[in-house]
């Protein structure tokens, strides 16, 4: 039996998924880009130039993040970026104060979560009429727009294409219904892009269809999955068996 993770090292992988999903964002889109630098990446997508989501920035040094910070304002805007985001762990009260300070505001604050896939318990058996099947990365896109309810700036635009995200579908007789999105990260999973249109609610079709894509995940070697949940989201996470590791904050600049 593989040892147990500390709750240190699974907080760590809560946040540092975060960093692959800024590189899947900025690895879609054919005019899209990241920036690499010691310590901090950011993807910018010009396809998306409303959505901060898709345009955001993750560092690691507080120190690159202020050494960049102009040179980032410049590279938004000459891409015709209108909204770009910093995400800050709810430790670094600095870099929240100096995001402020130039003209950010607080956007959102997932919970940073994540679990020891030892944990996880046997997927609840799957909700009638519905069949896992592969789904094409442009069906998760339009799944994710209706679920969140972006038009077609939003996912459709930020991630039309294959990334290092594999996805893993839901079907009623041939119509998607739900997707799941993972990243391989070392051992972690990095969970993302859970959608499940509104028509489609209510029958447990994204807990069904996540418990699926973890214990695929932990067939393969995985010992953690990891994600960023938003308010609604975390209580049905935590009766998964993730835990939570606070805020990872959401600092937004708009146009």
């Amino acid at each position: 039996m593989s040892p147990r993770l500390e709750r240190s090292e699974l907080r760590r992988r809560a946040m540092a998924g975060v960093r692959d999903e800024v590189e899947a964002f900025g690895s879609a889109a054919p005019d899209s880009l990241l920036v690499r630098r010691e310590g901090l990446l950011a993807a910018v997508v010009p396809a998306s130039p409303q959505r901060s989501l898709f345009n955001s920035v993750f560092y690691e040094s507080p120190a690159a993040l202020v050494a960049e910070l102009d040179a980032l304002e410049a590279l938004y805007e000459s891409h015709g970026v209108r909204a770009w985001t910093v995400w800050v762990p709810d430790d670094d009260r600095e870099a929240a104060r100096l995001l402020g300070a130039r003209g950010h505001s607080l956007d959102a604050g997932p919970r940073a979560m994540a679990m020891d896939l030892a944990d996880l318990e046997a997927a609840p058996p799957a909700p009638a009429g519905i069949e896992p099947a592969p789904i094409a990365a442009a069906a998760c896109a339009e799944l994710n727009d209706r679920a969140y309810g972006y038009g077609p700036d939003g996912f459709r635009a930020g991630l039309p294409g294959e990334t290092a995200i594999r996805w893993h579908g839901a079907f009623v007789a041939g119509e998607p219904v739900g997707c799941v999105g993972t990243i391989a990260v070392g051992e972690d999973c990095c969970v993302t892009g859970v959608a499940t249109p509104p028509e489609h609610r209510g029958r447990g079709i994204a807990t069904w269809l996540l418990c699926r894509a973890l214990a695929e995940a932990r067939e393969t070697g995985m010992a953690s999955a990891s994600l960023q949940a938003s308010q609604a989201g975390a209580p049905i996470y935590e009766r998964l068996g993730f835990l939570d590791f606070g805020f990872l904050e959401m600092w937004e600049w708009r146009r």
